[in-house]
């Protein structure tokens, strides 16, 4: 699946930036679906909008795309407000989650209607309409109508349809959340594999934290309209700034304590946990996050890290490649992630010693002691 030179090189050199300044979105007087989000989204990047439902990321979107006026602020793309540009004439390609093909139309006539509403000539249309079809794998199903094609084969069509038209960005709303989880899969790498073939800046809303680390450059997290952190897949999952974030991106171990010396913090009916952090203030009350990955199963002998506990099994999950054991210490749920090879026989109710190193230990967020 080869790109043809023109398709490959042409929208990488037209990738634009996109900025977002205090933008904020009200549908009822003193209520706000979005409020002044900042954003600025380099050319040619991959950011996802990843958030719960309600969390303002589709809102956003869609006044990124015009299908939705803002209340306040500005949004810019390479320096150019748009927010009174009309959705038609703003030169953005968008794919929706239900696909929204012309069911009267073949592949053809869908992918190329973008182009007819644009008065592109004949043989021009007809070139970029064989480029899109065979970018997305599907140069033998031109005359074929949406009735006749899988859900996997009606989204490649839609993102076709998107991109034929060399657009500026590329908005894309959950597109993939209607397929299975193996075609999904695919579908993600074939996304990334176009956007890195292409170097157009896309825009991608998802509410499945998997979907945004494999795919995303950054990832703008959401909640209650707001963006409460931006980061790469890494800062957002190993550095959360939040207990949101912390929570809702990947499994966590959140516990709040107070802080005493050389990084040590005390968390109640826990005991002592060691961060390894000698800048932390005594007295300081800290939020801290250990992720069950992180946490191993303690061995006979001496632990080589200072931080260990114990916990009594409840449960116990099998994911094929590994176990999630959910367990408690003086009533506090602890997760542990273990993979199925280190897996010991254990049964509910076990006791169960666990150890990890204070380095990873993560303190998300510290307030002032309060007098």
């Amino acid at each position: 699946m080869v790109l043809s030179d023109r398709m490959a090189a042409t929208p990488a050199t037209r990738a634009r930036a996109l900025t977002l300044r205090a933008v904020s979105k009200s549908y009822v007087p003193g209520q706000l679906a979005v409020e002044r989000i900042d954003l600025d989204v380099r050319p040619g990047e991959f950011v996802s909008f990843l958030g719960p439902s309600g969390s303002g990321k589709t809102t956003t979107l869609m006044m990124i795309a015009g299908f939705e006026q803002s209340s306040s602020g500005v949004i810019s793309v390479d320096g150019r407000e748009i927010d009174a540009v009309a959705p038609y004439d703003r030169n953005i390609g968008m794919v929706f989650q239900n696909y929204a093909l012309f069911p009267h139309m073949s592949v053809a006539q869908n992918v190329g209607f973008p182009l007819r509403m644009r008065k592109v000539a004949g043989g021009e249309a007809k070139r970029r309409i064989t480029d899109a079809l065979a970018m997305v794998g599907l140069a033998d199903f031109a005359a074929r109508f949406p009735a006749e094609l899988s859900g996997g084969q009606q989204q490649r069509v839609a993102l076709a349809r998107a991109l034929v038209f060399e657009p500026d960005l590329v908005l894309l709303d959950e597109p993939l959340g209607a397929l299975d989880k193996t075609l999904r899969e695919r579908m993600q790498m074939e996304l990334k594999r176009i956007h890195r073939e292409l170097g157009v800046t896309m825009i991608y809303v998802t509410h499945d934290q998997t979907e945004a680390m494999a795919m995303s450059d950054r990832i703008a997290v959401f909640n209650r309209g707001r963006i409460e952190q931006i980061g790469t897949p890494g800062e957002i999952y190993f550095a959360p700034r939040t207990r949101f974030v912390a929570s809702f991106v990947g499994d966590s171990n959140l516990f709040e304590g107070r802080c005493g010396t050389q990084g040590i913090v005390e968390v109640e009916d826990f005991g002592e946990l060691a961060t390894g952090r000698a800048d932390l203030s005594a007295g300081s009350t800290v939020n801290l996050l250990v992720r069950p990955e992180t946490i191993r199963l303690r061995r006979d002998g001496v632990s080589p890290w200072p931080t260990t506990s114990t916990i009594t099994v409840e449960e116990m999950v099998n994911y094929g490649d590994s176990y999630l054991l959910v367990g408690k210490r003086s009533g506090r749920e602890i997760r542990v992630r273990v993979p199925s090879i280190d897996m010991p026989e254990l049964r509910r109710g076990a006791e169960c010693g666990i150890e990890w190193n204070p380095a990873r230990v993560h303190v998300i967020a510290a307030e002032r002691p309060t007098s």
